[in-house]
């Protein structure tokens, strides 16, 4: 009895000794490879949960269920406390995309003729067999990982109850829901006996205890167990993320407030890396310099909130004109600057006097009513091979425009 005990304390600690050390270094080999390991292990534990039962004194049990499954969900509700929802998702739709392509190849492989030496057909059919209660785990599983979140957020409003708490409790409530849904499929379908499913339970109780001790301690001792990251418990998974975070506002600091167009920013980060990219494919880049008309007689007219509807009329104008690869930008005051990718001078000409045309004819709801713009162009090659010599030959062309009041622009 000692000795099989020490043998079920002997695979619990190595199986979390490892996925806990891989986790400890998802700095130096990525989160990737923990994530691997532990989606590798499921079709064994399934296997093993089918078919392979051993004791500790009077308790039969599965090692497929009580030393690996039960191991899963509290290593699955590490990575959410420690990372995010977005990067615990993965292993969930890793396990739940995995588990089903395995179904498939079962059901593929059952097809064929087993091979009669070395009880081919016995193991075939095994593995046949198999395949529907992967698909029952499967489902369950993910229903598993999600709720085990869920409740663990839920757990982590009560206020000063313990880490360890928090984490058993989740754990030991979902693994025996799980328990007796998954142990019903494997007494109807695999005349698995009751005693094994008492068994089971016992054991995963168990196991879920000494997980949850062992998920205490490292995050006590290897990591600060600090505050959990919070959010809707409806969108567990929609959740905007701390690296989502950092890109939103990134993106947002590339963003001219008022129009939403690109800003100044965004056009020194990109603007050289589209003409390096024309040069390198030797392929056309034109830029078109926008400026609205007499804006500054429409702000001492209209008042400023009025300029602001004109520059966002421009702005939505702009975007309803130019192709889907074109970039907007808004460089300053009333001047916006539009980078055409693999547009000829014809094709940029035919875009500026579609605008030109907009705005001279489309109406504003509100004040001013009507604006008129300026546009000046220029194209790689035959104006620069920079984007500083692109910015200067626009402009120029724009101010020779309003200088003959013709707003037309002009390609060679």
């Amino acid at each position: 009895m000692a000795t099989d005990a020490a043998f079920a304390i002997a695979q619990g600690a190595l199986y979390y000794g490892v996925m806990l050390t891989l986790f400890r270094c998802r700095d130096v080999f990525g989160v990737g490879t923990f994530c691997c390991a532990l989606c590798a292990l499921t079709f064994v534990e399934t296997y093993l949960a089918a078919t392979v039962y051993v004791g500790v004194a009077d308790i039969m049990y599965t090692p497929g269920s009580v030393i690996l499954f039960a191991g899963k969900l509290p290593l699955l509700l590490l990575v959410y406390i420690r990372e995010d929802a977005e990067t615990v998702r993965q292993p969930i739709y890793g396990l739940f995309f995995g588990n089903l392509l395995i179904v498939g190849l079962l059901l593929l492989i059952g097809q064929q003729t087993a091979a009669p030496m070395l009880g081919g057909e016995k193991t075939v059919q095994i593995v046949v067999d198999s395949a529907s209660l992967t698909v029952w785990g499967t489902f369950l599983l993910f229903v598993d990982c999600i709720a085990v979140i869920l409740l663990y957020e839920r757990l982590s409003r009560i206020a000063h109850m313990p880490l360890f708490v928090r984490v058993w409790l989740s754990t030991v409530v979902i693994l025996a829901a799980d328990h007796v849904l998954f142990f019903a499929a494997l007494h109807i379908f695999f005349d698995v006996p009751v005693s094994a499913g008492y068994g089971g339970f016992v054991g995963k109780m168990a196991a879920a205890f000494f997980y949850s001790t062992l998920i205490s301690l490292y995050l006590h001792f290897a990591e600060r167990a600090g505050a959990t990251f919070g959010g809707s418990i409806a969108d567990v998974f929609d959740v905007l993320t701390y690296r989502q975070r950092y890109e939103a506002l990134h993106v947002e600091s590339l963003l001219d407030v008022l129009t939403g167009v690109r800003n100044r920013r965004a056009l020194t980060r990109e603007g050289e890396r589209y003409v390096d990219e024309a040069l390198a494919k030797k392929s056309h880049l034109g830029l078109l310099a926008v400026d609205l008309d007499n804006f500054k007689s429409v702000n001492d007219r209209h008042g400023h909130m009025a300029g602001d509807e004109a520059l966002c009329f421009l702005a939505d104008l702009m975007r309803g004109t130019v192709r889907s690869t074109d970039q907007i930008y808004r460089i300053g005051g009333d001047e916006f600057l539009i980078v055409l990718p693999n547009c000829d001078p014809p094709s940029a000409s035919s875009i500026a006097a579609k605008l030109r045309d907009l705005t001279r004819n489309t109406r504003m709801a509100r004040p001013p009513y009507s604006v008129s713009a300026s546009i000046g162009w220029a194209d790689l090659g035959t104006d620069g091979a920079s984007l500083g010599e692109l910015i200067t030959a626009a402009d120029r062309r724009l101010y020779e425009a309003k200088a003959n009041r013709s707003m037309i622009p002009v390609t060679s």
